[in-house]
């Protein structure tokens, strides 16, 4: 999604996530042919069990920050954001009403 830029991003998004105290673990880069690159690395993001994803900027999520807030913190390098994950509503305990 960076193009011929996408050297110096892969740094830059391992530095800004190392400076938000992260330990950074994997730069995605799904195949070509993948019919959707987003849930690609979502889908490993979950495997991997990270707590963030952390990206260059929104156009390599598309513009779209609610689809990875679904399941993880999103942070971008450029600008320098934090977008948090949706709460969700905490369990009914049993036999609670």
């Amino acid at each position: 999604m960076s193009g011929s830029h996408a050297p110096r991003h892969a740094v830059e998004v391992q530095r800004h996530a190392l400076s938000l105290g992260y330990q950074y673990v994997y730069t995605v880069r799904p195949p070509q042919d993948a019919p959707d690159p987003i849930g690609y690395a979502l889908g490993i993001a979950a495997g991997l069990n990270v707590a963030a994803i952390v990206v260059y900027d929104l156009a390599q999520v598309d513009d779209q920050p609610a689809r990875v807030c679904e399941d993880f913190d999103l942070e971008t390098v450029c600008p320098a954001t934090t977008w948090a994950k949706v709460a969700r509503p905490a369990p009914a305990e049993a036999g609670a009403p």
